[in-house]
């Protein structure tokens, strides 16, 4: 029997309970009168016969209803992931026997912090964990709950206050906590790669694709509620120049419309435009690239044509208007993404689009945290692969793509070469065999 987590969509409380009582028969009967207050969706969780868990959903509404919390998202998902432990290993929240290592809390803390080594959990959802679960006792200790033994002990730790005044260097201040903090290394490295560096993988990318190009949807995140928005064409643009030719932020919104152009039939017929051919990233022509250098990047030739038909589209054609009669001065090197009011799109705008394109692939794929910048990184990893298995050796495919992306340093696409060694992983086989299984209605 395990636990399950059901969200309740609609949760109202504080309302008047009427009981009556039939003469006839003499059963009892209840409803609930007045309106009450809303909550709103309120996970909840549960036995899988049915049965509540009861002072885990205490404490979920507590954080709704008093405590005002516009989401308990999180710390629904932790207490899911205690209470099954605590079925796992036979014991119920509240025992504590003497032993430290016996209690349960020690023993979740020992659990997350094995999840994590073996790659199971990042290390700040370890550490939300652990911290959902503190805050959790804390409410019960508050109110007297009678443990055998305290779940923890309280500790006072010294931390250094940093501080850019004169008065403000090497003070310290003193702060309240428990002896079950998480105690992991920094979360930040990979095969060798920074983890702000991991390309999407094949499963994932599926699921960009099926929100940002199939569907053309996402969600915004407003108050704890998802709400469906539409992908406008201007941001499908910048989502390909960076995953298909590797372009940065702050490439892709200040690309100028004068670099795009319709491929010869000999240039379509090559799936990529290199050297003169490809996109021209010149500072000198208004595109902000790092450290100011110049470069050209290529470029799928079958999106320089879409490209090439979007720049003469109607659409594009009247924002470049509004752009022209806004910036006289630019009008003959306008950028080629506008949004309506024939404004240059900005680094902040992708960033937040992309956000919504990461809620929507979230309801699918919950650990999906990928930013705007990991497209770069896919395009890095598959292009590279891409390279190798045309029979290049790995340092001219190597050298090849340090020019075209314009890294300074090599140590980054060592540590894409790294990733193309082992393109497919155990949690990643399972993936594909999970999806096969589901497809097939099995």
């Amino acid at each position: 029997m395990g636990i399950v987590l059901w969200e309740v969509p609609d949760f109202v409380v504080d309302q008047q309970i009427k009981r009556h009582i039939d003469t006839t028969t003499g059963e009892l009967s209840i409803r609930f009168e007045g309106t009450g207050s809303n909550l709103g969706k309120l996970p909840l969780l549960f036995e899988d016969n049915g049965a509540s868990i009861r002072v885990a959903n205490i404490w979920l509404i507590h954080l709704k209803a008093n405590l005002r919390k516009k989401s308990v998202n999180t710390q629904a998902q932790a207490l899911l992931h205690y209470f099954t432990f605590l079925k796992d290993i036979g014991m119920s929240w509240d025992d504590m026997p003497v032993p430290l290592r016996l209690r349960p809390t020690y023993g979740f803390r020992k659990h997350l912090r094995e999840a994590y080594k073996s790659g199971k959990i990042a290390r700040s959802t370890a550490s939300s964990y652990m911290g959902v679960v503190i805050n959790f006792y804390k409410f019960y200790l508050a109110r007297k709950h009678a443990f055998e033994n305290p779940p923890f002990k309280y500790e006072v730790v010294k931390v250094s206050k940093q501080g850019s005044h004169e008065y403000m260097r090497n003070a310290f201040i003193h702060v309240d906590t428990t002896d079950l903090r998480l105690k992991l290394p920094n979360d930040t490295s990979y095969n060798g790669l920074s983890r702000k560096l991991l390309p999407i993988n094949y499963r994932e990318w599926g699921l960009v694709e099926k929100y940002y190009k199939e569907l053309g949807i996402g969600y915004s995140n407003r108050g704890g509620e998802l709400k469906e928005v539409s992908i406008s064409n201007e941001f499908q643009i910048a989502v390909e120049l960076s995953r298909y030719a590797g372009l940065r932020s702050s490439e892709v919104v200040t690309l100028r419309a004068n670099s795009i152009y319709k491929p010869n039939v000999e240039q379509l017929s090559k799936k990529y435009l290199i050297n003169t051919d490809g996109l021209n990233l010149d500072p000198r022509l208004g595109v902000v690239t790092k450290n100011g250098t110049v470069r050209i990047a290529e470029i799928p030739s079958e999106l320089m044509n879409r490209l090439h038909e979007y720049v003469n589209s109607p659409r594009y054609i009247q924002r470049r208007k509004v752009y022209e009669k806004n910036n006289p001065d630019e009008g003959n090197n306008p950028p080629l993404l506008l949004n309506q009011s024939g404004s240059q799109y900005s680094s902040k705008s992708l960033d937040a689009r992309w956000g919504e394109i990461r809620n929507a692939v979230k309801t699918e794929h919950p650990n999906f945290k990928h930013k705007f910048h990991n497209l770069r990184s896919t395009y890095a990893v598959e292009r590279l692969k891409e390279l190798l298995d045309s029979g290049l050796k790995e340092g001219k495919a190597l050298d090849y793509l340090q020019s075209v992306m314009g890294h300074k340093q090599r140590s980054t696409l060592l540590g894409y070469l790294k990733l193309c060694e082992h393109t497919v992983t155990a949690n990643e086989v399972h993936e594909l065999a999970l999806d096969i299984v589901l497809e097939s209605g099995e």
